[in-house]
């Protein structure tokens, strides 16, 4: 399946010279208000579903369909509510509808899938991708908060909920891959636990600069004998670029980018003459550094893990220190 799929991809250069666009903001479908979309119709075989793709700047996502309620892969979205009542609001995000525009995509994870990629279908031989917006699923995030009726129960301290994002090259060798935490109940303060309600960025150029395909799975706390508890979606949207501004605390720009890696925060800005500050949720200064050039970094190892924000070069980044 994966050999006639990637072969699909590769005849379609025709249709990849005109999707040059290096962000993929999922505009390029139109969609009813307040909708979604997981393909057009059910397979004959529901068991054996059919894949299903659709296109955004440089690539395909690809998703697959079993019935009019069972799917997987990715999907199209531009519901606003965060409200999680039912299956039927698995297609909301926990942040309130897209980052930018109007749609974004979400995806869930399940093993019947012949596994759901994200593809460049522009740079035959792969290329960078910068990263994506993250956001929780507001099914996941109900989850998370209040428990569900399959097993799960609120998270508690040492609970946490992470997207693990893996990168495949032409050849289908895995370039790298990036752990990011959509929750995070691991530390003992409890002031310092999250679950992902807003957009945030997700570095993903630790993948390489080869990457032909990315695929996403998960890691939950929350597990029984048969697997995970934690409803496994996220939302993306704005893969590999940035695009308007932040919900919540951070405003990011096409300039600045903010993230961390284990116990160094760095500060990838064009900017000059800046001042960077780290502060605790709390909003305690632990350190700080006047006068900054360009891109800065911020060595931690001092600080306890947990949440920080990070303020430089006109916006402020929520991190995670661990």
């Amino acid at each position: 399946m994966k050999k006639i799929l990637l072969s699909s991809i590769l005849a379609l250069s025709a249709i990849a010279a005109q999707a040059q666009e290096a962000v993929a903001t999922f505009e390029e479908t139109k969609l009813p208000a307040e909708s979604n979309w997981f393909g057009d119709t059910d397979p004959e075989d529901m068991y054996a579903g059919e894949v299903y793709d659709f296109y955004s700047g440089r690539y395909m996502l690809t998703g697959m369909r079993h019935s009019s309620s069972w799917w997987s892969g990715f999907a199209l979205s531009n519901e606003t509510s965060t409200e999680y009542a039912s299956l039927s609001d698995q297609f909301r995000s926990a942040a309130g509808g897209a980052h930018s525009g109007s749609n974004y995509a979400v995806y869930y994870y399940d093993s019947w899938d012949v596994e759901s990629r994200l593809y460049n279908i522009y740079d035959e031989e792969g290329a960078q991708v910068s990263g994506m917006y993250v956001t929780n699923a507001a099914y996941a995030l109900n989850s998370i908060l209040n428990g569900d009726d399959y097993g799960s129960t609120p998270f508690a301290t040492g609970d946490y909920f992470k997207m693990i994002v893996t990168g495949y090259d032409i050849n289908e060798a895995k370039t790298g891959s990036v752990e990011f935490y959509l929750a995070d109940y691991r530390s003992e303060v409890e002031a310092d636990h999250y679950a992902l309600t807003t957009w945030e960025w997700c570095d993903l150029r630790p993948l390489g600069n080869t990457v032909q395909s990315i695929h996403i799975t998960f890691e939950t706390t929350q597990t029984n004998a048969y697997g995970a508890l934690t409803p496994l979606y996220v939302c993306i949207d704005d893969v590999n670029g940035y695009q308007g501004s932040e919900s919540g605390i951070a405003a990011a720009t096409d300039a600045t980018r903010i993230f961390t890696n284990g116990k160094v925060v760095t500060i990838d800005t064009d900017a000059q003459c800046y001042d960077a500050q780290v502060f605790t949720t709390a909003g305690t200064l632990v350190a700080s550094q006047r006068g900054c050039n360009g891109c800065t970094t911020i060595d931690l190892s001092g600080c306890a893990e947990g949440i920080y924000i990070v303020r430089a070069a006109g916006m402020a980044q929520r991190v995670a220190v661990k």
